[in-house]
């Protein structure tokens, strides 16, 4: 009777486990948490990679994961932005030196605005374990 208490009670906490398993940030992103979204521009020592250099492989996979929840982008343009725009590119990737963030930035054109050239949106990750930390959104002016 004991060991069918003990089994029943393990399979009981796996189930549970599993079905707890913790969401992720775009999870939250996708039912409308946008407490990861700052208004702003990340600050840090950034090191221009382009489309990756010797980090390619985290960037290629950090890519992967926006590419795998692109929706979220125009979410988050629904929440900050009115103003019309083009589709977001993806335009580079920077690594802080300092924290070992990796940066990624896309970009969405406005036509035609007399202030605004788009607007950015940039997904802050540990580099090392690959977690979104932060999203950082703004208007990019003319220049």
């Amino acid at each position: 009777m004991k060991k069918n208490i003990a089994f029943i009670s393990s399979i009981l906490l796996f189930v549970t486990s599993i079905s707890c398993k913790k969401r992720d940030e775009f999870a939250l992103l996708h039912e409308g948490d946008f407490s990861i979204v700052t208004k702003g521009s990340y600050r840090g020592h950034l090191l221009f990679l382009g489309d990756g250099r010797e980090h390619r492989e985290t960037v290629e996979y950090l890519k992967g994961l926006v590419d795998n929840n692109f929706g979220i982008l125009e979410l988050i343009n629904e929440r900050f932005y009115a103003i019309p725009h083009m589709g977001y590119r993806f335009k580079y990737a920077a690594l802080d030196t300092e924290s070992g963030m990796m940066v990624l930035r896309y970009f969405a054109r406005i036509r035609e605005h007399p202030v605004y050239a788009g607007y950015q949106i940039q997904f802050l990750f540990d580099a090392e374990s690959r977690r979104l930390k932060g999203i950082y959104t703004e208007e990019v002016p003319l220049e």
